[in-house]
């Protein structure tokens, strides 16, 4: 994962990188590890993107649910 400085601004593909994690319906916290681009950048550069609280709810709800198996978890 390259990561961008501190005042750089992300290159054009890490962007449409970026844009094909979100059409894939990631989340910003996914983009922002896959590219390494801040989530305050995702937010300039893609507004309204990324999941809303009411998914990210349910996502958490699954996840309580049906946890991942040791050895397996991030």
């Amino acid at each position: 994962m390259k990561r961008t400085s501190r005042n750089a601004l992300p290159s054009q593909e890490l962007l449409n990188q970026a844009a094909d994690l979100f059409n894939d319906g990631a989340s910003q916290t996914e983009v922002c590890r896959t590219t390494g681009i801040a989530r305050e950048t995702l937010r300039k550069y893609f507004p309204g993107r990324g999941w809303t609280y009411r998914q990210a709810g349910e996502f958490r709800q699954i996840t309580r649910k049906y946890p991942l198996p040791k050895g397996l978890a991030a």
